[in-house]
């Protein structure tokens, strides 16, 4: 269900809601859209695997009445009320870490200290794990035995807390498994059948499969069954010829890093390479250091208010180090490879090296000639064979990647983006979308793309540039190109100044550059401009023997001043200005002669693009319309022709 809140009075009254609330909804049902994108997250998918067919669009949304809870839903509403007292109570910095690592909400950290960790691999550790879990499992076994109770007594107290404890956590993959693993292993101590790790990390497996089937499409689950069963195979032979604690630590981030790389290659495209290393840095961290003070945050905020300020002040000072930290390292080059999404042969190559890796481990000892077949995979999946024109559907705007054969070349037009309308501080969100993060930057990833040759913004309007900062943030920008003029705008001056390493180049009309078989000539703007719609960059392209026009928001006066250029005749035309009626005139149309037109535009939006005026033109001239919000992302492969992602 979605609804948009009206008021800050109304998001108060839905923030005051509690588990067990009875409302009376109305709106209207709709089905939920794949991805518009070659590669990116499947909204139709995940919510089918969650047995979930319809999204509602609510009008309106009343409460009929509270407190109907039952004794689970009581449960949730007393870690809500922890999260709210947590949030207003203990410092804005160490809030978030609290929520996380004993809640295991994450929703109130910091996009930046987030993105910082992600880049580092060690993301994993605001999450709940099968590591904290069973910390926490042996601290409670500690003190019950220091309190003088009987270990089998203690065992089935334990037994009876841990499904609690997931609901009380938010029942994530990896804490289920490590607690049905762990109530395993507790009940063959109880009986005469021991039953050992594997064993017990099998019946885990067997257990949330049969009772969720579509659990095995979840990234968690992946990645926790995974590494879970790589350490614990490890861990008879390879982790047994260990003697040095540091080197221990190293193995098992080695070997946790490998076991998952086919999991983080398939749905992240790219993976941490220094997150070997600096897991032996932050897991004692973060496990040793913030996880037990937090519990003491805890302990103190309900029982000992007064004595808060002790954990609160030593845990500032070990988050600083470690924001801090993260802050440094983030700022080395080649952090993380980008792998791109194996195809389903490659990912089952990559898995059978995986298991050839470890098996020579195993067998030998030695490591890094055996990583050579997985690191070679891992390069063959960001090669671009054949060489393509991606038309990237993102929404009401304009972004094209043009790939060379054999990755001889790798340019973008545009990035997309959106207007940015001033809000009222309620309304504004915490992690805004942004095309360029969202979107652009995932798909280029997804395409094995960590760097391009060349970016060239057609001109300074948002919806062409605004996801500019965020994709230079993720992806090396060789040279970045614009025409004359385009920095006079804020937009332009703003991306040029959070970008400042970014080689650029401004141009003008008969700029050009070739690769191979490849050729680009710029046809406008002849002159100094301001960034404006008819200042937009031109270009003629000749790709897989074929003409492209590139056209950016051009209207009808650019239109004109080009009807004499000879390059303009085409065979494939991206329509300019999304097809507004201000542009693709008939006399422009009848001189460029199109056999197919493609138009970047968004679903249902506001300004009505493409206009029935230009269709018209374009149905009059023949020429096959393709529209990415009627077919998604639109892809041009070489020697073979346009396929749909919307098919």
């Amino acid at each position: 269900m979605s609804y948009k809140l009206a008021s800050e009075q109304e998001q108060k009254q839905f923030m005051s809601l509690n588990y067990g609330d009875q409302l009376n909804v109305s709106g209207e049902l709709e089905a939920p859209e794949k991805n518009r994108n070659k590669d990116q997250f499947n909204y139709q998918d995940f919510l089918y695997r969650k047995q979930v067919h319809w999204l509602l669009k609510a009008s309106s949304v009343q409460l009929l009445s509270e407190n109907s809870a039952s004794w689970l839903h009581s449960l949730k509403n007393f870690r809500k009320s922890q999260l709210k007292k947590i949030d207003e109570t203990l410092d804005s910095q160490i809030a978030p870490y609290v929520a996380s690592l004993i809640y295991g909400d994450r929703t109130t950290v910091e996009t930046s200290v987030y993105e910082s960790y992600q880049r580092l691999g060690v993301v994993h550790l605001l999450a709940i794990s099968g590591l904290h879990v069973n910390l926490i499992i042996s601290g409670f076994l500690l003190l019950f035995r220091r309190m003088g109770f009987q270990i089998e007594k203690t065992a089935i107290v334990m037994i009876c807390l841990l499904p609690l404890y997931c609901v009380m956590t938010g029942a994530n993959a990896p804490v289920v498994r490590a607690a049905i693993m762990t109530i395993c292993l507790m009940i063959g101590r109880l009986s005469p059948v021991r039953v050992t790790s594997l064993q017990a990390l099998c019946f885990s497996f067997l257990f949330v499969f049969l009772f969720n089937p579509y659990c095995v499409f979840e990234i968690g689950f992946q990645l926790s069954y995974a590494v879970s069963f790589a350490i614990i195979l490890s861990g008879r032979k390879i982790m047994r010829k260990v003697s040095s604690n540091l080197l221990s630590s190293l193995y098992i981030s080695l070997i946790s890093t490998i076991s998952g790389i086919a999991v983080m290659s398939y749905h992240f495209y790219e993976f941490s390479i220094v997150g070997v290393f600096l897991n032996v840095l932050y897991v004692p961290l973060f496990t040793f250091i913030l996880l037990p003070l937090s519990f003491l945050s805890i302990f103190f905020l309900n029982l000992a208010p007064i004595l808060l300020a002790i954990p609160s002040t030593i845990m500032k000072i070990a988050v600083n180090i470690s924001e801090a930290l993260a802050t440094l390292l983030q700022e080395i080059p080649f952090t993380t490879w980008v792998t791109g999404r194996p195809t389903p042969i490659l990912l089952v190559i990559i898995l059978l090296f995986t298991l050839y890796f470890f098996y020579c481990w195993e067998k030998t000892g030695k490591i890094y000639r055996y990583l050579i077949p997985i690191c070679l995979c891992l390069v063959i999946g960001t090669i671009n064979f054949t060489g393509k024109v991606s038309i990237i559907d993102v929404g009401q705007g304009d972004s094209i990647l043009i790939q060379l054969p054999w990755n001889k070349g790798t340019y973008v037009i545009d990035v997309g983006g959106q207007m940015a309308f001033d809000k009222e501080k309620w309304a504004e969100r915490k992690a805004p979308f942004s095309v360029g993060k969202n979107i652009v930057t995932p798909v280029l990833k997804a395409k094995g793309i960590s760097k391009v040759d060349k970016l060239i913004v057609t001109h300074s309007d948002a919806d062409h540039m605004e996801g500019l900062i965020d994709v230079g943030k993720s992806i090396q920008i060789k040279e970045l190109i614009y025409a004359e003029g385009g920095e006079t705008k804020s937009i332009m001056k703003k991306a040029l100044q959070a970008l400042p390493d970014v080689p650029t180049k401004t141009i003008l009309a008969g700029y050009s550059w070739a690769k191979g078989d490849a050729t680009f000539q710029v046809l406008s703007p002849t002159e100094r401009g301001e960034g404006g719609n008819n200042d937009s960059i031109v270009i003629s392209a000749v790709l897989d023997k074929k003409r492209w026009l590139f056209t950016g928001d051009i209207e009808k006066e650019t239109e004109q001043a080009l009807l004499e250029n000879p390059l303009i005749k085409t065979d494939i035309l991206k329509v300019g200005h999304h097809g507004s009626k201000t542009s693709t005139t008939p006399a422009f149309i009848d001189k460029v002669q199109p056999t197919i037109s493609l138009i970047s535009c968004g679903v249902d939006n506001r300004f009505g693009h493409p206009r029935k005026e230009t269709l018209d033109t374009l149905e009059a001239a023949d020429s096959t319309i393709y529209r990415t919000d009627k077919k998604g992302e639109i892809t041009y492969t070489f020697s073979e022709g346009f396929t749909f992602e919307l098919e």
